[in-house]
């Protein structure tokens, strides 16, 4: 049978996140826990943080976001999905720590599009521009040529101009707490 799902929108949302570079590869990979290996010229395809585990262990019933029925990612009843968000200030107000080996870019996402409050979870997604910081390339030069295998520019920036911001950070806080 045919599938007639039309997509939530035609063109891709365009977001931003972090990636770590993976080891002797040099590829990107997801900040999550699974560390997701983006491959070059292929769309990454969310799935479920829980499709891997036994669904009837009831420990995961007391998880934040779990639900017992297998279903596609993202889902309204789930924090599945590939996360980015709405703007670099966004993205700069996350707790993100341990980030040595660390990319920031813009990523084209489509398929379920789910909206957040700071930014999206989509089924597919691809880098649309890369930004690598200044002390990544002073360590390992060889980055450059691993990351042209994704065919989007890169290009270099500061150490200060994509990294974690605490002003921004306890900004959001705050306003989380007054709401």
């Amino acid at each position: 049978m045919t599938d007639f799902t039309v997509p939530d929108s035609v063109t891709p949302i365009v977001a931003w996140r972090y990636w770590r570079l993976g080891g002797a590869d040099g590829l990107l990979r997801s900040l999550t826990g699974r560390h997701q290996r983006w491959e070059p010229g292929q769309a990454l395809r969310a799935r479920c943080r829980f499709d891997d585990v036994d669904r009837t262990d009831w420990r995961y019933r007391m998880v934040s976001g779990f639900s017992v029925d297998p279903h596609p990612a993202p889902a309204e009843g789930c924090t599945c999905g590939l996360y980015a968000a709405r703007s670099l200030g966004a993205l700069r107000g996350q707790m993100l720590f341990g980030l040595n080996r660390m990319v920031v870019g813009q990523v084209s996402l489509w398929g379920k599009v789910i909206p957040g409050q700071h930014g999206y979870r989509a089924e597919f997604a691809y880098p649309d521009r890369l930004c690598v910081f200044e002390g990544v390339i002073n360590r390992d030069p060889g980055v450059l040529d691993a990351l042209s295998a994704y065919a989007v520019p890169v290009e270099i920036v500061g150490n200060r101009q994509g990294v974690f911001s605490p002003v921004l950070a306890l900004t959001r806080a705050i306003r989380s707490i007054v709401r």
